[in-house]
């Protein structure tokens, strides 16, 4: 897309072209918002987005995502949004991402971003859009839509005494995301089923539309738009738009994060290395302690008849018919599990791509009260490209 395409936006007061074609961002979702916010960033000339999503495109999906075809049915979502993005805007460059957002998202690239945008549909994954957002010290902006209306909100670490995602959950937000799980292990239940929300085309362009513009507003510099507000915006019904402000947690796990990662520094190890590989580069001699993003489950032991399987999965994906041994037909198997490997355990001789760490993800190794980061490359895709 030319430069003339963009006079006329050239002429909207300390608007900076150049600023949005070096801009990069993440969209995570790939939904009808996704779609939305992908169409307009493609409009306007922003020169290098992320897309992720690890769904594929059904039916029902056709009526409220404008870069969806028929023909696209059971394609994954990242891969085909890409592709209509470069047919609106061939200068952009857009890189889809098949996986979900913790697992394929390397908090690395995370830092690079100059915003992030969640077309996410569930309180849980805005939990974790917003932990990660916070590590890596980007502002995000999150998008809700129903059939008749929407919400849009701003968190911003880089705006440490405002209000972020998780200061803002209540019980209800909580009880909602363990729905979804099993007691006490916090297994998936395989008979669990999200709750279908009833949307609209015209709820998420609208809801779409204020979340570019205000990334645009974060890129340009022009904020008119505080952090840690949400706006209300009815669409059925349009009987004046609601702003409200959300109150900051003092003791927010998430704004704890903000002063240690400010001034990160990382080393860059080969994501096929062994934890154990990766303490001796570090200069690490004697006991230390590898810690993962997430829970782990490491393997499943069956108390009745002895068995033992490595599974080798984060908590959240392991489903709880997977806790039934299929050598004995007992209902439940001991879980080997933890966030933390240990220098004399078996599973620091593993690749750490066996832990559902992607390229790009920063880790942590502590000795005696000192922390080391890492992060990680991936060499083969490296050589392949």
């Amino acid at each position: 897309m030319s430069d003339d395409k963009y006079d006329r936006l050239k002429r909207i007061p300390n608007w900076s072209q150049e600023k949005l074609t070096q801009a990069k961002v993440a969209v995570f979702g790939c939904g009808a918002l996704g779609n939305e916010v992908l169409k307009n960033l493609a409009l306007l000339g922003v020169g290098n987005i992320w897309v992720v999503d690890y769904d594929t495109i059904e039916k029902h999906n056709l009526t409220r995502s404008v870069l969806f075809r028929e023909s696209d049915i059971g394609r994954y979502k990242a891969e085909v949004v890409a592709e209509r993005v470069k047919e609106i805007n061939p200068d952009t460059q857009v890189h889809p991402i098949l996986g979900k957002l913790e697992f394929a998202f390397g908090r690395g690239l995370l830092r690079e971003m100059d915003v992030a945008f969640g077309c996410v549909d569930s309180f849980g994954a805005r939990r974790t859009l917003n932990e990660r957002c916070y590590f890596a010290g980007i502002p995000w902006i999150d998008g809700g839509i129903d059939y008749a209306m929407g919400n849009v909100a701003l968190f911003d670490p880089r705006v440490p005494e405002t209000a972020c995602y998780r200061c803002k959950m209540n019980s209800t937000h909580w009880e909602q995301i363990n729905e979804r799980r099993s007691c006490p292990d916090g297994y998936l239940k395989d008979d669990y089923k999200e709750p279908v929300i009833a949307t609209s085309i015209m709820t998420s362009s609208v809801i779409a539309a204020y979340q570019v513009e205000i990334a645009v507003q974060v890129i340009l510099g022009e904020q008119n738009f505080q952090p840690g507000t949400q706006l209300f915006l009815p669409v059925s019904f349009p009987t004046g738009f609601n702003l409200g402000k959300f109150k900051l947690n003092e003791e927010c796990p998430d704004h704890e994060l903000i002063a240690g990662q400010q001034n990160l520094s990382t080393h860059l190890v080969s994501i096929d290395s062994t934890p154990s590989e990766v303490a001796a580069m570090l200069g690490l001699d004697g006991e230390w302690v590898l810690e993962l993003p997430f829970d782990f489950v490491f393997k499943l032991t069956c108390p009745k008849c002895g068995h033992i399987e490595p599974i080798a999965t984060p908590v959240q994906e392991v489903k709880q018919s997977q806790t039934w041994c299929p050598k004995c037909d007992s209902d439940y198997r001991n879980p080997t599990k933890s966030f933390q490997i240990y220098k004399d355990y078996e599973n620091s001789e593993l690749p750490l791509r066996t832990f559902w760490l992607s390229e790009r993800e920063i880790i942590h190794f502590s000795q005696n009260g000192q922390l080391s980061y890492v992060e990680l490359t991936d060499e083969t895709s490296r050589r392949e490209a």
